[in-house]
């Protein structure tokens, strides 16, 4: 029968926790913790099936990927308290009941859902008992998933990179969710425990497995006694007593059985199992009871000889009875060991499905690190040509066609300025006709549009510097023959360089368009006396 266990914890700095060292231990890998300047590796950690990244919806559709190094470490380069909360992990039970492949999909599921509803994303490592944890007493059937995620929301930047923001609504206090109109934390939890169970009873329910329920023993009218968690330092207790054990009989050539509990917790979770045995059994007891007894008819007289004694027949009734307590205990051990047997094709079937659950995931993850690769390579390929035609554009002379500058001295403040927006105005043109081009792939495109950008931001600074610079000059005819090539200049880079400008850019170029205008008009306005500018 399938438990229920959904339980939800805090990965905090002020427990010595690390989200980096977190998410290493649950997906057994390797992992640098650039906060801490060390490296967490339980690459050789036995019992991972599976460890995948699940980003939000919305992210996924957006074809963006991020690392398990990358992720975690932005967690906690995102907090600066020194108390701060840099994960939440969420334990679910995994019904042995399923498949392995049905397990990992209801896991994902639920890891999915949470991603898309706090728009957090999650890291979910899927857990089955070693063969050493079995050994000491571990539940072989104990498959389980580890979930983290993020306390902040992921969204996109202008790079298209993944970037952790505002905190998600499960992580805020309280009082910050009564002011947002939201319950209080341990409703929303007790809803995701909810949750757990749709998702998981749909699945048991179409192979027709007993369900699960997230609701108390209490809640359940059932008498059943909790037992309480045994917490990492009990449990480390228990398993060392257990290993020095176990080395002390081996080596008196003694056979190991095992041995009592050596922690106060383990003690008690001892005495409640065993009261829930007595509890079951009583209950099991009263069911056959009720289900089994039938009262049978009044006996019919029993014809006895007249030549058997009493004796006689007490004893051959209790030789009877005899046999057949034998015949019972003989039948109870055929059971047994047919169930046992059973247990043991059923393991092996078992074996071999989660062998080859693994090469599945190795060639799958061994396809996604290819893909992932091939994405890495064909990337740097598209920057370093993007590079070359960086240099090419940024060093390229200005064309025959700005005729302005054979007019103009070169040497003078002016004359420079000009020189550099007509550059300025040639570079952007360039990087436009390179955005065009087919063979320009997406990526190159948005590294173009940062370069067009900045080129939009050096236009309507040096347009600004030349209309300052003629405001200062002294002579009105030179200020008025600058400003009439400026403005000429400027209404040309404006009309040809609009659709490559952001909305920001054409606001600033219509304020400093307006600006040239008004001073133009001011000029000529003038009959020969100086403006005081």
């Amino acid at each position: 029968m399938a438990i229920f266990i959904a339980s939800t914890k805090s990965i905090s700095r002020s427990n010595g926790q690390s989200a980096v060292a977190s998410a290493s231990y649950r997906a057994g890998v390797e992992l640098d913790d650039k906060r801490y300047g060390k490296t967490h590796d339980y690459s050789k950690r036995s019992g991972v099936m599976s460890a995948d990244i699940i980003l939000p919806t919305a992210l996924a559709s957006a074809y963006t990927d991020i690392s398990r190094s990358d992720l975690w470490n932005k967690a906690e380069a995102a907090e600066k308290r020194k108390d701060a909360r840099v994960a939440r992990e969420w334990l679910v039970n995994l019904p042995h009941e399923l498949s392995a492949e049905d397990r990992k999909s209801i896991a994902h599921q639920f890891a999915q859902t949470l991603a898309d509803r706090y728009g957090t994303i999650a890291d979910c490592a899927i857990h089955k008992p070693t063969q050493r944890e079995i050994e000491r007493g571990a539940d072989p059937r104990n498959f389980h998933a580890h979930i983290m995620f993020t306390t902040r929301t992921a969204k996109l930047d202008d790079n298209n990179e993944i970037v952790l923001t505002d905190k998600a609504t499960i992580e805020l206090s309280d009082n910050k969710r009564r002011e947002l109109g939201m319950e209080r934390v341990n409703v929303e939890i007790k809803e995701v425990r909810q949750l757990w169970e749709q998702i998981a009873n749909e699945k048991l329910a179409e192979h027709d497995h007993e369900l699960i329920d997230s609701r108390s023993y209490s809640d359940q009218g059932k008498d059943i006694e909790p037992q309480l968690k045994m917490g990492s330092v009990a449990t480390k207790l228990e398993r060392d007593a257990y290993e020095t054990a176990k080395a002390a009989a081996e080596e008196k050539g003694e056979v190991f059985n095992g041995i009592a509990p050596v922690t106060t917790r383990g003690k008690i979770n001892l005495m409640i199992n065993e009261r829930n045995r007595l509890v079951r059994t009583r209950e099991l007891a009263d069911l056959r009871e009720k289900q089994l007894f039938i009262v049978p008819a009044a006996p019919t007289p029993e014809y006895k000889p007249s030549n058997v004694s009493n004796d006689e027949l007490e004893q051959a009734e209790s030789v009877v009875e005899r046999v057949k307590q034998v015949r019972i205990q003989r039948q109870i051990a055929i059971d047994a060991a047919e169930a046992l047997e059973k247990e043991r094709i059923a393991q092996q079937q078992q074996d071999m499905a989660d062998k080859k659950e693994r090469e599945r995931l190795l060639a799958q993850e061994e396809a996604r690190q290819a893909k992932l690769e091939q994405q890495r390579a064909k990337r740097a390929e598209e920057e370093a040509d993007f590079k070359a035609q960086h240099d090419h554009i940024s060093h390229q002379g200005l064309s025959d066609q700005h005729q302005l500058l054979k007019i103009i001295d070169q040497k003078s403040d002016f004359g420079q300025h000009l020189n550099i927006l007509l550059h300025l105005d040639q570079q952007m043109s360039a990087w436009q006709r390179y955005r065009s081009e087919p063979s320009t792939t997406d990526h190159q495109k948005q590294l173009a549009d940062r370069e067009q950008h900045e080129i939009g931001s050096h236009i309507i600074g040096h347009s600004q510097q030349l209309l300052d610079h003629i405001k200062s000059i002294s002579d009105l005819s030179t200020r008025k023959t600058h400003t009439k090539t400026l403005e000429r200049v400027f209404d040309d880079i404006k009309d040809r360089q609009q659709s490559a400008l952001s909305p920001e850019h054409q606001r600033q170029i219509r304020t400093v368009s307006t600006e040239i205008t008004g001073y133009s008009r001011d000029i000529n306005r003038s009959r020969g006396m100086s403006l005081g500018f």
